[in-house]
Formats: structure tokens, sequence, C-alpha cells
């Protein structure tokens, strides 16, 4: 392969994952707001589908932030990708088990998230301060720029919400006081992934500007 073949190559795949983190950061916006609107007037399916289509959106995103990420700051963006699995296996399981066995009352109480002292609630606190964690860790990539520097301080706080979460619940917290975190989440989240569609659109469009212009 020659040279220029490798270099349009690689701006073609920087296209693509521009167009993917831009899509993934989009849709993400969405569905957190949207979940948050069914969680807060306790639409509780429609709630649930869009938590667990939040999964696969997320880990998404997250991919397209390391491949973004400077080879030098990649270990965070890794960490952030980790993390993110962990989140998407607890918060899988959790929403589709309630979605299933837990709708259809094949199980007690204990697995219905109705009980703040249920299983599925600790299973709920751990698997969103793994997203914390996640955020937390990619947060320090963002470092070139306003627009990178309010990301990167939008994902530090997200991250302190989701261990602050795991903490206050095993502390026996108010439960006033971790569900006015889930609050400031779903205001921080939303924000934070438009951002990220804002700096990926301009990735996207300086890519589209190197692109040679086909001769006449």
């Amino acid at each position: 392969m020659s040279k220029s073949e490798s270099t349009n190559r690689n701006e073609e795949m920087d296209r693509k994952i521009a167009s993917l983190g831009f899509w993934s950061a989009i849709i993400m916006t969405i569905a957190v707001i949207f979940s948050g609107i069914t969680a807060t007037t306790a639409m509780k399916i429609p709630s649930l589908v869009s938590g667990i289509i939040l999964i696969p959106i997320f880990i998404l995103m997250m991919a397209c932030i390391h491949e973004y990420a400077p080879a030098d700051k990649k270990i965070f963006s890794r960490l952030g990708l980790l993390f993110s699995i962990g989140y998407a296996v607890l918060i899988g399981f959790n929403y589709y088990l309630q979605l299933t066995l837990v709708r259809n009352n094949l199980y007690s109480d204990v697995f219905a998230m109705d009980d703040p002292q249920s299983i599925m609630w600790v299973i709920e606190v751990l698997g969103y301060g793994f997203m914390g964690l996640a955020t937390l860790s990619a947060a320090f990539i963002f470092t070139n720029g306003k627009l990178e520097n309010v990301i990167r301080w939008l994902f530090i706080i997200n991250g302190i919400l989701g261990i602050g979460g795991m903490i206050g619940y095993a502390l026996e917290w108010s439960m006033n006081i971790l569900l006015g975190g889930l609050i400031v989440w779903d205001i921080i989240m939303p924000i934070s992934s438009l951002l990220l569609a804002i700096l990926f659109r301009r990735v996207l469009s300086i890519t589209n500007s190197l692109q040679p212009t086909p001769p006449a």
C-alpha cells in the first residue's frame, strides 16, 4: 500500500469514527433526557427500555472517545471502556430482569426496584457507579481548548456523582440525597454528551475540509 493510500484510509477511518461519535452522543443525549423524564414520572416500562437502550450507545460513545484520545492518554480511555463494560453488565442484567421475571411476578419483592432496600437497588447503584468511574477516567483526555475543558469537568462531576452514590448507599444516607444526585445526573449527563456531539462534529468538519478536492 502506498503512503497516499494509507493516508486516505486513515482519513476515511477518522471520518467514520467522528461520525459515529457524533451520532452516538446525540442519541445518548436524547435517551438520557427521555430516561430522566420517564423515571421522574414513574413510567416504569419506558424508563427501563430507555435504560437498556443507553447501554450500547454509551459503550459506542466511549469507544469513539477512546479512538479520539491522543496516544499518550489512551490509558485513561481504556480504563473508561473497561468501567463502561461493568456498567453495561450490571445495568443490563438489572433492567432486563425487571422487564421479564419481576414484571411477571415470578420473584419476590426483594428483586423489585420499588423497594430501595432490594438487591436490585444495590446493582443499580453499583452499575451507575461504574458509569461514573468510566466518565471520570475518560475526563483526563479532554485538555485541548475551552470545549474540551467543559467536557472534562462535567465528566469529573458525573464521576463524583457515581462514586458518591455508591458510598452514600453503603453508608445509608437519606434517599432524598441520593435522589438529588440522580436529578443532578439527569442534567449533567445530557449536557456533557451534547457537548461531545459538538466536539465530534467539529472533528468531522475539520477532517472533511482536509479531504483533497477531486479534479474537475
